[in-house]
């Protein structure tokens, strides 16, 4: 590797691109890596600080070019600092522009952010990645601005020095001395630039680097490692029909700053789907590994990420699964906060995926995971041990000729921590388990539609309905009346159990009311939960239970083993 110092005027002046490569994250900067920038700037400018500022290295690899073409560099190391620097000039220029120093602003334009005589993508000096390259071509080559801001990190980055400098006019009695400006940011601010040789490894050089710098998630680690491991010719292609769209489709689903860890959690998913123990803190390592020992080569492993990624998504984001039937099976498995089981659904959606497992099967195995949350979930049986059970239950029924038999055989099978409840355990839990919390209203509202379903044949719209307890959370002096002596220890007991739970629309209405009241109440009501309520005079423990025996019998029927 060549290291030397250098100015930004010698990094840019000549016939020379920057690319950034298509697999490396977003332009990430933000306000307070800029005010830094700017102040540093600002503090050469005003004398505070003689001499030049370093800003730290630019790492690059030659790649070849042709003879009557510019001469290419890949960026493995200093994508913000190029790009921000470059906008910083292009910002400069548009201010000279503004003030008719029109020869100034071309020698800006011309040198430093263009390659005058190139087209199309060759003419820019820096060439992001396809995530921000079309707002920068529209900075750097003076279009509109006037709705930049917002649009992403790169258009912020334009506004925030564009404000910087527009201060100066009004704050300054006299205005900044562009010209000195331009200086000072070509001159004044010193890189090192490092150059690798062809035989070097770009890869293990972006790795070592890796502790510096805009901290990268695994995600980021294996995007950058198994694209670096292609052919150059073959990255764009794959790139751009491969792994962009579902990478968008993230990105579509949830805020910028959480897509990528979003991203980690399904290559960690799809790791794990074939019984392997994988860390989510060692992602990259394990593809990295899985893609070194590749018999089918990178291309493939590529296509399997890919695949079994797409699947995650949409189980983990069930409007994008195009099947109605499952799409209301993940949607449930989500309220159930049952992500876990995705491990296993991962080799379950690709053996329908292949034509290979009907819908019908496919629910039915929805049906008895299901089960086996709620049913665990009533039982009070610990959630410690589902990461192992799902990285494995593939392993133990993939050679089966009924899938879902042998699933419901070897889930039967399971005791101890792993167990599947009897029906015995699952009644004593819907009877004596507090199952309501502040982080669980979701998931209880879910069994308590689930089994008003069952009993309905007409499906209710949940939306506007909200739980209810019949024995309120505030006691008056009227419920501690009718609940006797013990009532607070019965409340203690009994408040945020199933048999004291139900759904209505008049949650608001009801409070903590009298039981005569809200009985009344809830006899206007046209679900089937609250019909039972007709023939019962009182609520107390023994009305409670009994209630609980009954959603009991019916839950023993939603959820089968």
């Amino acid at each position: 590797m060549k290291a030397s110092e250098t100015s930004l005027r010698n990094l840019l002046e000549g016939g020379k691109q920057f690319q950034i490569p298509l697999f490396q994250r977003p332009y990430a900067w933000e306000r307070k890596n800029w005010e830094t920038l700017w102040e540093d700037i600002l503090s050469l400018y005003n004398g505070e600080v003689e001499g030049s500022y370093f800003l730290g290295p630019i790492v690059t690899q030659a790649i070849p070019g042709t003879a009557d073409g510019i001469s290419p560099f890949v960026v493995i190391d200093g994508q913000q600092r190029l790009i921000t620097l470059t906008i910083l000039l292009a910002t400069l220029r548009d201010h000279l522009i503004k003030q008719k120093n029109d020869s100034l602003a071309d020698e800006l334009y011309e040198l430093y952010l263009i390659n005058k005589f190139k087209q199309s993508n060759d003419s820019y000096k820096v060439l992001p990645t396809q995530d921000d390259r079309d707002t920068y071509k529209k900075i750097i080559s003076k279009e509109d601005t006037s709705e930049l801001e917002g649009k992403s990190k790169v258009s912020e980055a334009y506004v925030f020095f564009d404000n910087q400098i527009q201060k100066w006019y009004s704050e300054r009695e006299t205005n900044l001395e562009l010209a000195k400006l331009k200086i000072v940011i070509l001159e004044n601010l010193r890189l090192v630039n490092i150059t690798s040789e062809d035989e070097d490894n770009p890869y293990l050089i972006f790795e070592s680097l890796n502790h510096k710098g805009q901290a990268l998630t695994q995600a980021d680690l294996v995007r950058n490692y198994i694209f670096m491991k292609l052919p150059a010719e073959k990255r764009e292609k794959i790139y751009q029909n491969e792994w962009l769209p579902f990478q968008e489709k993230f990105k579509a689903d949830m805020k910028e700053d959480e897509y990528v860890e979003e991203l980690t959690k399904a290559f960690w998913f799809y790791l794990r789907k074939d019984g392997k123990g994988v860390s989510q803190k060692e992602v990259y390592k394990a593809i990295k590994k899985r893609c070194d020992n590749s018999e089918k080569g990178i291309e493939y492993e590529i296509k399997e990420i890919v695949r079994f990624t797409n699947y995650y998504q949409r189980l983990n984001f069930n409007h994008r699964e195009p099947e109605p039937r499952l799409n209301t099976w993940f949607k449930r498995l989500l309220r159930l906060k049952f992500n876990t089981c995705h491990i296993f659904l991962l080799n379950v959606y690709h053996e329908y995926e292949a034509k290979l497992l009907s819908i019908q099967d496919f629910e039915n195995i929805l049906l008895y995971l299901e089960s086996y949350f709620v049913r665990r979930l009533f039982a009070g049986v610990s959630t410690q041990v589902l990461g192992n059970v799902f990285n494995n239950l593939y392993q133990e029924v993939k050679d089966s000729k009924n899938l879902v038999n042998d699933l419901r055989e070897v889930l039967m099978s399971y005791e101890g921590k792993k167990v599947w409840p009897n029906d015995d355990d699952f009644r004593k839990g819907i009877v004596n388990k507090s199952i309501y919390s502040s982080g669980s209203i979701d998931r209880v509202k879910l069994i308590l539609e689930r089994l008003e379903n069952f009993q309905s044949k007409e499906l209710v719209d949940p939306q506007p309905l909200n739980i209810e307890h019949i024995m309120p959370q505030k006691l008056t002096r009227e419920w501690k009346t009718l609940l006797g002596t013990n009532c607070d220890s019965i409340q203690k007991q009994y408040l945020h159990t199933l048999g004291n739970l139900t759904l209505t629309g008049y949650n608001s209405e009801l409070s903590n009311k009298s039981f005569a009241e809200k009985k009344s109440i809830y006899q206007k009501s046209n679900l089937s939960l609250n019909k039972s309520f007709k023939d019962v005079e009182t609520w107390n423990v023994g009305t409670i239970q009994k209630r609980a025996e009954y959603l009991a019998d019916i839950a023993i029927k939603v959820w089968p083993r």
